[in-house]
């Protein structure tokens, strides 16, 4: 309780500070948690109108809030505790259409007599329903009583985690629990979809539209819906644990994807998203933020379902932004005017107050062009295609073509390059001349988004190597092909145009801190599984026994090899009937060995020779540089079946184990030199002289 007390205390500090999340100066998860504009992105999508009422049960500390006020008529703020209400009026305090309640929020229903809301935003209902409700299922009793505020017509919003999100059979810890697998057992406070769609349908709830927030509910980057699922690729940003560490046992992405093509994509889905209630008029199927860079750039793009048909639509989300959308009207007819003459078309934009407006294309991407003939292996169809490529490239932006010259402009976005060489540009540029942007369609070719068209000449070559970097930065499996030089862009301009980039990224941020960069600086720890393979090979030795046949892998075994508090590793080994000769490996990799004693036990004991395949360091042990160390008993006395082993094994990094063997053959080479008989003749000869 005094931790949550010092933390709203934090919290309030900041707020009334103006601290901005987006400068990352905090290295807190509570304080990201609570306090990133990112959190809005869960449910600032929804397609909430001006004339429309929101209540908010279960406020928290506001995170959802400020995009509710922004849209609709009046919110109202359910907030179980004191403190917590105060941090939002501090928060939002501003707003003429919000208003906060704390205490008992089913009792402040109940007293108040708040009426019916068109939408009920509700996204910790189910996970707080158990200490409300009793029975065999509290969720269900909590939908059914939470109804009753529901308008005609209106509709609930709920969130869940997923038990069996993808996230937890890699590695994450269960969020509330702090504990690995929790959820897999059906401890914590996740749900499956199925567990979910009962207990909708048990407390009443007729219509629901399923969402999928990603990478998971806390600051999510997307929404995805059953009518608009992940592609093979989209799902590349997965390590989220900003709350502890977490173990990595396979790469989530590749999964996602075998996943995703077997249609399963929403069974392991990391969080839950439930829209109850009727069909809106349009329907948003799926929509992307990109609002972690400066403001002047932020947007969502949703892709919506109307009564005529699908559309694209980029909508600002800040004031500065409105500016940036609506120049892309203005770039279209630039743009398809310049590619047209090469028969590629804009694709066609249609301003809409502050929001623009694109046809929503289907055909299939060049980028899934190629990702086809990867699957199928086929790199000289796929280098023929990047060729195709940049003949496509190069021709559409032939006519604008001129010398190029850094100017002003470029230097503010793009850095100074040193180039040695000549280029040539167009005057004006949409540098997302990608592969996902290319789509073949029955009308012919036509380039899908051009946000980043701007009036700057930059190298046509650049554009190229933007294309084709952005494509091999995902798929490791083609980056041996070199596919760069085979487009002609050699060793030295990929790094002076990775430069580029790096400064062009900067330019889009202005001082934003990137979630992914508070992630670095906040997060726990992540460890990969080699890496816990790794650890656990360093307490085991691999015992080897020749009974008549030499040694095998199939006549070894794994002994367990802890240290004891002087380091010494302590083995009683049971041999088998029949052993002639033994052979212990101390580990897989370099490493310095000391053995104190290897006894056999026949009667007695009795000392056994052996020999190894290092380098004896005379009182230090013997040293070894290869990662398949081995001593050798070449010689058993027949009848023995017990052998006493004591040492020491300390592992080596492979530089380490490198120089101390060329130290050693420089000691022994020295020890040699004077030894030499000229060398003792001249030792001689000085000390006689002396």
């Amino acid at each position: 309780m005094k931790d949550t007390i010092c933390l709203e205390e934090k919290l309030l500090e900041l707020l009334e500070s103006g601290y901005d999340c987006r400068r990352g100066t905090q290295h807190s998860f509570e304080v990201l948690y609570h306090l990133s504009h990112l959190r809005e992105n869960l449910t600032g999508w929804l397609p909430i109108k001006a004339q429309e009422t929101v209540l908010e049960f279960g406020a928290d500390t506001g995170q959802l809030t400020g995009a509710l006020i922004r849209k609709a008529k009046q919110v109202v703020c359910l907030e179980d505790k004191e403190q917590r209400g105060r941090l939002i009026q501090v928060r939002h305090g501003q707003a003429e259409n919000l208003t906060v309640h704390t205490g008992n929020p089913w009792k402040i229903l109940e007293k108040e007599g708040l009426g019916n809301f068109d939408w009920i935003i509700a996204p910790a209902l189910l996970q707080q329903a158990v200490f409300f409700f009793p029975g065999p299922c509290p969720e269900a009793e909590a939908l059914k009583a939470i109804l009753r505020y529901l308008a005609p017509g209106g509709h609930l919003v709920l969130t869940a985690d997923n038990r069996f999100g993808l996230k937890y059979w890699a590695g994450a810890m269960e969020l509330h629990t702090g504990k690995y697998f929790q959820s897999l057992e059906g401890e914590g406070f996740g749900y499956s979809k199925k567990e979910l769609e009962r207990i909708l349908e048990a407390g009443g709830c007729q219509q629901v539209q399923f969402y999928y927030p990603y990478p998971e509910r806390w600051f999510p980057s997307a929404v995805y819906s059953d009518a608009r699922l992940p592609r093979s690729g989209e799902l590349n940003q997965n390590l989220r644990n900003f709350e502890g560490e977490r173990l990595v046992l396979f790469e989530e992405e590749k999964v996602y994807d075998r996943l995703i093509a077997d249609g399963r994509f929403p069974e392991f889905a990391n969080a839950f998203l439930c829209v109850v209630g009727p069909k809106t008029e349009e329907q948003i199927l799926y929509t992307k933020y990109s609002n972690d860079r400066a403001e002047r750039f932020c947007l969502r793009t949703d892709i919506v379902k109307t009564a005529k048909g699908m559309e694209v639509r980029k909508v600002p989300l800040s004031e500065p932004a409105k500016k940036h959308v609506r120049d892309m009207k203005d770039w279209e007819e630039v743009l398809d005017r310049c590619y047209k003459k090469n028969h590629i078309s804009a694709n066609r934009c249609e301003l809409r107050g502050d929001t623009a407006c694109f046809e929503f294309l289907e055909g299939r991407t060049f980028e899934e062009h190629l990702d086809e003939l990867r699957r199928q292996k086929d790199y000289a169809g796929l280098t023929m295609e990047l060729l195709r490529f940049r003949e496509l490239l190069t021709e559409t932006l032939k006519p604008e073509q001129r010398p190029f010259e850094k100017s002003g402009v470029f230097r503010e976005m793009f850095g100074d390059p040193a180039f040695s060489k000549a280029y040539e540009g167009a005057p004006v540029n949409n540098l997302d001349w990608i592969f996902g942007n290319l789509m073949e369609t029955k009308e012919g070719i036509q380039i899908m988004d051009y946000e980043w068209t701007f009036p700057v000449q930059v190298p046509t070559a650049y554009l190229l190597w933007r294309a084709l970097s952005l494509y091999l930065n995902s798929r490791e499996d083609i980056k041996h092909l070199g596919l760069m030089a085979q487009m002609g862009i050699s060793g030295e301009e990929e790094e002076l145009f990775a430069g580029m980039e790096h400064q062009f990224q900067l330019w889009l941020l202005q001082g934003t801190v990137t979630i992914g960069a508070q992630y670095l600086a906040t997060a726990g720890r992540t460890i990969p599984l080699w890496q816990m393979v790794e650890a656990a090979k360093k307490n085991r030795i691999q015992v080897y026994t020749d009974t008549g046949n030499g040694f095998s892998e199939a006549e070894s075994r794994w002994e367990k090899a802890e240290p004891d508090k002087q380091g010494l590793i302590r083995l009683e080994l049971h041999l088998p009937e029949g052993t002639k000769a033994l052979r212990l490996d101390p580990a897989e990799n370099p490493c310095l060995v000391y053995v104190s004693r290897i006894l056999g036990e026949l009667g007695g004991t009795y000392p056994l020779a052996w020999t190894h395949n290092g380098r004896e360091l005379e009182a230090q042990g013997v040293l070894y540089t290869t990662t398949d160390p081995q001593i050798l008993i070449p010689e058993v006395v027949p009848g023995t079946r017990r052998i006493y082993v004591q040492m020491t094994v300390e592992e080596l990094h492979p530089d380490t184990a490198y120089s101390c063997m060329e130290l050693l053959n420089r000691v022994r080479k020295a020890e040699r030199f004077y030894e030499s008989r000229p060398v003792r003749w001249l030792l001689k000869l000085r000390k006689a002289l002396r």
